[in-house]
């Protein structure tokens, strides 16, 4: 009996220490739940809302990348339309040029026609044309020659082109068939057209241009000779504004980017 006694302290003893750390237990759990949901909600206020690896991160880049894409899209579209309009615009313009350039030369002849004073025996000077080369004392010279009357036989006529300029600074002369080594003697109908390639002396300044063509006698033909002088820069003029026109062209095509 005395044991019995004994062994009922003994589990009444155990069981209000085992009560004792129960209730230490909740609580630390308790306390543990609490510091674990304070530190989630700091985590979730100082964290991004959404990383590059996340759903929605990449989400957001596709709608970026798609936003840019229609972006470049219309940029392209509009440079193309902007290219077409200058390309139209180049043809416009080289056409406008071209038709031009024929009808001037279209009414230099029909004036040379009528202008009875420039010619001997049916023969004019339908124009000089003269452009710069590609060397700069390098020059492309063009001498057009026209019968203005109606013959069965070739004209035979002889033509002298000086080059009158300063050489420095001093009044000098080149004759063209001198410095292409070559005679200026033509035969033909209707017209004919010299092209000549020369280059001008270091230091010769061309300043004018002048044209002698011998038209020589002979059956029905009783010849002379007729003398025209041309101004070189009013040559270069039409080459000038050929350029400018190119350049515009250019500018046009350039800034279209």
């Amino acid at each position: 009996m005395l044991n019995y006694h004994r062994w009922l302290d003994r589990l009444q003893v155990l069981e209000r220490n085992n009560r004792t750390s129960s209730i230490y237990l909740i609580g630390l759990m308790v306390v543990c739940f609490l510091l674990g949901a304070i530190s989630f909600n700091l985590w979730l206020s100082f964290a991004p809302e959404a990383t590059p690896n996340s759903a929605s991160g990449k989400r957001k880049l596709l709608q970026e990348l798609e936003t840019q894409a229609q972006a470049l899209a219309s940029r392209n579209l509009a440079l193309s339309i902007a290219d077409n309009a200058n390309k139209e615009m180049q043809q416009m313009f080289s056409q406008q040029l071209t038709e031009q350039k024929a009808l001037e030369k279209e009414l230099a002849f029909y004036r040379s026609v009528m202008v009875t004073d420039g010619d001997v025996e049916g023969v004019a000077i339908h124009g000089v044309e003269l452009s710069k080369g590609v060397a700069p004392e390098q020059y492309q010279l063009r001498l057009i020659l026209t019968q203005l009357q109606k013959r069965k036989v070739k004209v035979k006529t002889n033509a002298t082109v000086l080059l009158l300029g300063t050489l420095n600074g001093k009044p000098a002369e080149r004759s063209l068939s001198k410095l292409v080594n070559k005679k200026l003697d033509f035969e033909f109908n209707y017209f004919h057209i010299m092209d000549s390639d020369f280059v001008l002396p270091n230091g010769f300044n061309l300043q004018r241009i002048m044209v002698k063509v011998k038209v020589a006698a002979s059956r029905g033909v009783k010849g002379g000779e007729i003398e025209q002088v041309y101004n070189v820069p009013e040559l270069l003029m039409g080459e000038k504004e050929l350029r400018v026109i190119l350049e515009q062209n250019s500018q046009v095509k350039d800034n279209s980017y």
